[in-house]
């Protein structure tokens, strides 16, 4: 039997294996593209926190503080909720090119 999961949200850069987000704020401090997916846990990393969750978008890998993942495991079923936020353009690159 799965083990229905509210995992806190995630903001800033995710590693999404795919993904679709929609801007929702026009506010440079607010979050973008918020949404909730319920998926399954394919793969846990409970030490390193990582875990592995099919949805019906794709498959994510997401990262968490490790005591997040104790009592999380294979065959789970999670709700992930997710944010972005936009932090401008990446200025170390024009940094290095002077």
């Amino acid at each position: 039997m799965n083990i229905a999961r509210s995992v806190a949200a995630i903001f800033a850069s995710l590693a999404l294996a795919t993904g679709t987000f929609v801007a929702q704020s026009s506010g440079a401090d607010e979050m973008m593209g918020r949404h909730s997916m319920e998926g399954k846990v394919t793969s846990v990393d409970a030490k390193k926190g990582w875990v592995h969750v099919k949805t019906q978008e794709g498959t994510m890998i997401v990262h968490f503080p490790p005591s997040a993942l104790e009592g999380v495991k294979k065959g789970d079923t999670i709700n992930v909720d997710l944010a972005m936020k936009d932090n401008g353009p990446d200025t170390t690159k024009a940094k290095s090119q002077r």
